[in-house]
C-alpha cells in the first residue's frame, strides 16, 4: 500500500531536512514539541512500512509505503 500526501506549502528548511525524524525537531513555529514526524515515523516503522518526503520551494510530498499483509 502507498499513500502519499502533497501540500503546497514552501517546503522543508535545508537545515531540518536530515533530521526531520528525529525527536524534538522545529524550526519556526511558536508551538509544538517536534515529535509529530518521529511519532509518525515509529508508527510507519511498527507496521513494517517506510515513510521518505520530497522537497522544494513549491511544496512537499511524504510517501508512506506499508506492507499490504
Amino acid at each position: 500500500i502507498v499513500l502519499e500526501l502533497t501540500d503546497s506549502g514552501p517546503g522543508i528548511p535545508p537545515e531540518i531536512q536530515d533530521r526531520l525524524f528525529e525527536p524534538f525537531v522545529t524550526l519556526g513555529k511558536a508551538d509544538g514539541t517536534g515529535l509529530g514526524m518521529a511519532i509518525t515515523r515509529s508508527l510507519v516503522e511498527a507496521h513494517g512500512g517506510v515513510i521518505d518526503f520530497v522537497t522544494g520551494p513549491e511544496g512537499t510530498t511524504f510517501t508512506i509505503e506499508l506492507p499490504a499483509e
